[in-house]
This record gives structure tokens, sequence and C-alpha cells, in this order.
């Protein structure tokens, strides 16, 4: 392109004249566009966008990369249009992109990464994110960062993951300074390196990043990696999460309150956080609700608001909470009576390995309370609860084994399953299994006693160390 100017004064000229410098075009073109571009990025400030549209429509279609890019945005997000037009949004962020502009290579490389309006292409994210990284683009970066460390349609590289997580991290990108503290946390490829790890979460952490701060949160009120227990530290950071509405963090920091841990006990601040994160559909929350109203701890006691909190966090899968229903029910604790949702109940729990509700699932088989009497279930169930520690469970599998009742008659296994419950810290289940124990010994043999004792220190190895 010639300027007008200079093609009018050099007209009457015969000389060849060379066309003028494209830098210098370009510069006075960039003067030129320059004070439009701030008055549509005001425009955008303020919310006018259909202003921002009428400026940065006409600069857009002469070439102007920012405006391109700008215009991509305004389509994309439906700003100063009746409708979103994402197809418009992904052709002017091509055209962009091709003037090497490294926000609409970034853009459009999100683009293909996630499928949206184009075709999902990895490998079309990876080149135009590796353009914009290059040309020094944080968030492509730390993209480069994600896409090395996951392994995504390319060969898992953590050296390369610590580079460009390192890039964008220098830059200030706060996931990036937070992803790089674990790969150091984790020693993922690389050595563990607990202190650097720390930095970078705090550096984030500090800057508001929420899952940095409840991480700090959890590293310094259990003592994780080796730090030492900070209790004030773990509130301090639970507090910061908390009121950024991240629920892990209302829950966590409502238990702080209520233990008085790293700051003094408070059971009305308790009740608030946990509220907060139960309000969120946060089952161990909700379960914990439960306890408090069930109890009347913090709170007037109420069986029926409790059964509320209780189904919700049940219902949501939580097996404490599945049990707790049950538990309700079974007993008619501030409820009526129902033996059928009490098994139901039970059995949701004893599916997810809870030990005392594969225990109460056996109880009810056995005694055919909610459900027809079924002995080898109910077996099976005590079994289960057995091999997890439970006591009771052993004393009533190793009864029923010694019975044959829904198993095989199995005297050494009988007296296994016995001995092992005769270490019980339950004064009534110890008494009770050594008295099995010890009258079943009288009728075996001395050479199956002697089996069933080393089938038992067998179980004693393998059982005890799960008891819950």
């Amino acid at each position: 392109m010639k300027l007008p100017g200079l093609m009018i004064a050099l007209s009457i000229s015969t000389m060849v004249i060379a066309d003028p410098d494209p830098s210098a075009l370009q510069y006075f073109q960039q003067k030129s566009i320059a004070p439009k571009l701030q008055e549509a990025y005001k425009a955008i400030a303020s919310k006018n966008y259909e202003q921002a549209l009428e400026i940065y429509k006409p600069l857009a279609q002469q070439g102007d990369k920012i405006a391109q890019f700008q215009l991509a945005y305004l389509y994309q997000n439906g700003f100063g249009i009746p409708d979103k037009d994402e197809q418009m949004a992904v052709a002017w962020n091509i055209k962009s992109s091709q003037q090497a502009f490294p926000p609409a290579q970034y853009e459009l490389g999100l683009m293909y990464f996630h499928g949206m309006t184009v075709p999902k292409s990895l490998d079309q994210a990876l080149s135009l994110f590796q353009q914009a990284a290059v040309a020094n683009y944080s968030l492509a970066q730390y993209m480069l960062g994600i896409i090395y460390s996951d392994g995504l349609g390319i060969q898992q590289d953590w050296a390369q993951a610590v580079s460009w997580y390192s890039k964008a991290a220098a830059q200030g990108v706060l996931p990036a300074e937070y992803n790089l503290g674990l790969i150091y946390y984790n020693g993922s490829g690389v050595p563990v390196d607990t202190t650097k790890a720390i930095s970078l979460f705090t550096t984030a952490a500090t800057d508001g990043l929420a899952k940095a701060q409840i991480l700090l949160g959890s590293i310094y009120a259990s003592g994780l990696k080796g730090i030492p227990v900070d209790k004030a530290q773990g509130f301090k950071w639970y507090t910061l999460a908390a009121k950024q509405d991240l629920v892990l963090a209302q829950y966590n920091l409502g238990i702080m309150y209520y233990n008085g841990w790293g700051t003094p006990a408070n059971l009305k601040m308790a009740m608030t956080w946990v509220t907060k994160a139960a309000m969120q559909n946060f089952p161990r929350a909700q379960y914990f609700l439960g306890y408090l109203t069930q109890n009347g701890v913090g709170a007037p006691k109420n069986p029926q608001q409790a059964l509320d909190w209780y189904t919700k966090a049940a219902e949501e899968g939580l097996a404490d909470a599945q049990f707790a229903v049950a538990f309700m029910y079974h007993n008619g604790d501030g409820v009526p009576k129902d033996e059928g949702k009490a098994f139901a109940w039970y059995s949701a729990a004893a599916k997810q390995g809870l030990a005392k509700a594969q225990y109460m699932t056996g109880w009810m088989y056995q005694n055919g309370l909610g459900v027809i009497s079924d002995l080898p279930a109910a077996a099976s169930s005590y079994e289960k609860a057995a091999e997890q520690g439970m006591d009771n469970a052993q004393l009533l599998l190793g009864s029923m084994y010694i019975q044959g009742k829904g198993v095989p008659k199995d005297e050494k296994l009988a007296y296994a399953w016995l001995d092992l419950a005769s270490t019980s810290s339950n004064t009534q289940v110890r008494n009770s299994s050594i008295k099995l124990r010890d009258s079943l010994a009288q009728h075996m043999k001395p050479q199956d006693v002697a089996a069933a004792k080393q089938l038992a220190q067998s179980y004693y190895a393998k059982y005890t160390t799960k008891a819950p």
C-alpha cells in the first residue's frame, strides 16, 4: 500500500520510486489506530459493547490484529450483538492469530484444546500454544505445562512441564505456581523438594489462589510431608479459602472451630461454616450437621432435622450418613421405627465397605429384621466385617461355624474367629468369645486345636490391623 500523499508528490517524476518502508507504514497506521483502540477499550470497560463493536469492526476489516482479537471476544460472549456468534469469534481469532498475535493464538488454541466451535485437535492447540508461548505469552506457557505434565496428545515430559510452568510462574500466573509446586511436592519427574513446593504454594496462596490456600491449610493442620503441625497456620489458610466459597475449606474451618484447633473453640462459628458447606451439598458437612442436631450440640436437639441432613448426605453416597439414617430408623430415634428402611440403608453402607454396616446387615439377615431371614447372607456379611476387625462380627461368625448355620460346620474356623474376638476391648464380647472358644476346644482333638491355633495366628496378622 502506498501513501496517497506520497504518490501525488512524485507522480510528475519519471524516476522509478521504491515502495515505502512497510515498517514505516505500520508505524503511521498504528499511530492513527491507537486512539480508536483506546476509545474502544474504554467502551468495553464501561460495558458499552455496542460502541466497542462499532469501533472494532472497521478496524478489524482493515486488518488490525488487536481489533480482530477484540471483535472475536465480543462475538464469543454475545456482547454488543443480540446473540453469541461463535463461528465469527473463531473466524476473527484465526485472522488475528495469522498475524502472530499471541492472545489470539492462545484463545484459538483453547478452542481447539476443548473442541469449542471447532473440532477438538490437540495438535492444533499445541502448535498455537507453542507460537504464543515462544512470544512469552504467559497463559500459553501455562497451557504447555499442562499438556506436557499430563501427556495430552504427546508423550508426558516432566522436564518440559517444569520449564513451561516456571516461565508462566515467573510472570505471575497463579495456577502455574500451584502446579509447579505440586510437581516438587509429589516429586513428579523431579526430586521431592518440599521447601520449594511450600514457597510456590505460599506465593500463589498469598495472591489469592483458593486451591493453594486450602492445600497449605491441610499441610499445616495435619503436618503433611514432614512439615511440622501448625494449627494456627492451618486455620489462617483455611479461613482465606473459605471466604472464597471453597466448600472443603468451609467444612475444615468449621471443624477447626469445633475442636479449637488454631483458634479458640467456637460452636457458633463451627455451625456457621459447616452450614455454608452443607448448603453447597457437601456430604461430609451435611453428615456433621446431622450429628450436631441429633445430639443437641451447638443447636437444640432436633431428630427430624438431623434425619434430613443425614439423608441428604446419604443420598450423595456417604457411607457414614447411610449408617446414621439406618440407625435412626432401626431404633426409632425421634422418627417412626422402620426396619425396612433401616435394612436398605445399612445395606447401602455395607456395599461401600463400612464394617459396622456390614455387621448390622448380617444381624438383620440373621434375625429377619426388615428382610427375610437369610443365614448364608448373614454369614457373608459378618465375614466381611470380621475381616475388617469387627469383634462382634468375629464372635457371631465363630458361633455360626460352631453350629453350621449359614455356613458349613467347621470347628477350626470357629476356633480361629473366636480366638481373634477374645482379644476385644469390649468386656462382653471378650468374655463370650473366651467361653465359647474354650468350650469348643474341649470337644476337639488336640491336633485340631493346634491347627486351629495356627490358623488363628494367621488371622491376627491379616485382620487385627484393619480394625476401625
